[in-house]
């Protein structure tokens, strides 16, 4: 359900592409300050779109700087960050480490539990500090185990649970805008869950594993896709998105649906041979 919200480079400017990759430079660094350098491997694009549009939303400006790393030691390079960046690395190792509970959950991958294990201090350090958000995760993921285990078959029911979840992380205060943002993420993450599902079904269906599109026919799955971003965009336009505004709606109505095409032409291409 995660790593979905990635921009399409290829509809970028080489100027937006740099933004964008010294934004997600920021959160790298963020997370190597805040929770050491070995935290960096959990980093994923979802929370780069989060930085780029809350940033946004309550106008703060990103910062820039220079660093070498271990990526790219050899010569600088710029990264943009700000508060919300610092946030964003927090909720990041939150999610890393409850992600990777639930792959061990679900798949007795050991590697899982053993990564678990390692982010349980971090994790316990970002809990401490931000309870009520560690607290709507774990109990979200929970609501979401049971509603799977259970076979439950209407998709709206888990997928508004992984809504619910996006929103707590994200609304970082109530205001004017937090009636509007949770509306918008939670449409968001309700498109972002069935999408993943209908991407994953065949092979859930191999390894016999819980997918709540089971029973709708493929040849449905892009006008199902389709209305729930129709929602998505309607709820994004009521929020006063100006800053990065080019690169946030290149991953909202471009980059999102990267996964998806890859597997229809994959699909089409097994077809044709």
């Amino acid at each position: 359900m995660f790593g979905s919200l990635v921009a399409n480079l290829d509809k970028l400017s080489p100027e937006e592409t740099e933004r964008y990759r010294s934004c997600y430079c920021g959160l790298c660094r963020a997370l190597g300050e805040r929770h050491g350098t070995t935290s960096r491997i959990t980093i994923n694009y979802d929370m780069t779109f989060f930085i780029m549009f809350i940033s946004s939303l309550y106008k703060r400006e990103l910062t820039p700087g220079t660093e070498r790393c271990i990526v790219h030691p050899g010569k600088k390079h710029v990264f943009l960050k700000n508060d919300i960046t610092d946030y964003a690395a927090d909720m990041n190792i939150a999610l890393a480490y409850y992600n990777l509970l639930d792959d061990w959950i679900d798949d007795k991958n050991p590697i899982s539990l053993m990564s678990a294990k390692l982010l349980k201090k971090e994790y316990t350090r970002v809990s401490d500090k931000y309870p009520e958000q560690c607290k709507a995760i774990q109990t979200h993921l929970e609501e979401l185990s049971v509603i799977e285990k259970s076979g439950e078959l209407n998709p709206d029911i888990p997928a508004n649970c992984f809504g619910k979840l996006l929103e707590e992380i994200t609304v970082i205060k109530e205001d004017e805008y937090s009636d509007k943002l949770r509306a918008f993420i939670n449409s968001l993450g309700r498109f972002i869950y069935i999408m993943d599902a209908c991407i994953d079904l065949k092979q859930d269906i191999k390894k016999e594993r819980y997918n709540p599109m089971i029973t709708t026919p493929s040849e449905n799955f892009g006008n199902i896709l389709n209305l729930l971003m129709a929602d998505c965009t309607e709820k994004y336009v009521l929020l006063p998105i100006n800053q990065d505004k080019t690169i946030i709606e290149n991953i909202l109505y471009s980059g999102i649906w990267t996964k998806y095409m890859r597997m229809n032409n994959k699909n089409r291409v097994s077809k044709n041979k």
